[in-house]
C-alpha cells in the first residue's frame, strides 16, 4: 500500500498506515545497529549505537502498545526510505581502512537515520 492508495479512506487508515511505516523502520533499525556496533572502533561510539539499540527497542515497544490500545494488529508496510539510508549506511562503512574515516562514515550514517526517525 502506498503512501497515497486508494486504501486510505480516512485518518484513522492514514494513523494506522503511518503507524505501521514507522513500526517498519524501527525493526529495521534494530536489525541494522549491532552490524554498526561491531563496525564501529572507538569505543564511545560503540557505547553509543549500544544506547540507541537499547532505546530503538524501546521504541518499538511503544509502538506496539499504540497498536495495541487502537485494537489493531502490530504489522509493518515495506519503506524504502529507511531501506535505503539503511544501505547507503552498510555500504558506506563496508571497506574502509582508516579506523578514523569508518568511524566518521558511521557517524554520518546514524545522523542520517535520526534525521529520518525525527521526521
Amino acid at each position: 500500500m502506498g503512501f497515497f492508495s486508494k486504501d486510505i479512506k480516512t485518518l484513522d487508515d492514514l494513523f494506522i498506515h503511518t503507524l505501521r511505516d514507522i513500526y517498519y523502520a524501527e525493526k529495521q533499525i534494530e536489525k541494522s545497529l549491532p552490524k554498526m556496533i561491531d563496525k564501529a572502533t572507538d569505543p564511545q561510539l560503540k557505547a553509543g549505537f549500544e544506547k540507541h539499540l537499547t532505546q530503538t527497542k524501546g521504541h518499538i515497544e511503544r509502538v506496539e502498545q499504540v497498536f495495541e490500545l487502537h485494537g489493531v494488529k502490530a504489522k509493518t508496510v515495506n519503506c524504502p526510505a529507511i531501506d535505503g539510508i539503511l544501505a547507503e549506511a552498510d555500504e558506506v562503512s563496508g571497506d574502509v581502512d582508516d579506523k578514523e574515516v569508518l568511524d566518521a562514515a558511521l557517524i554520518a550514517s546514524a545522523q542520517a537515520v535520526e534525521h529520518y526517525e525525527i521526521t
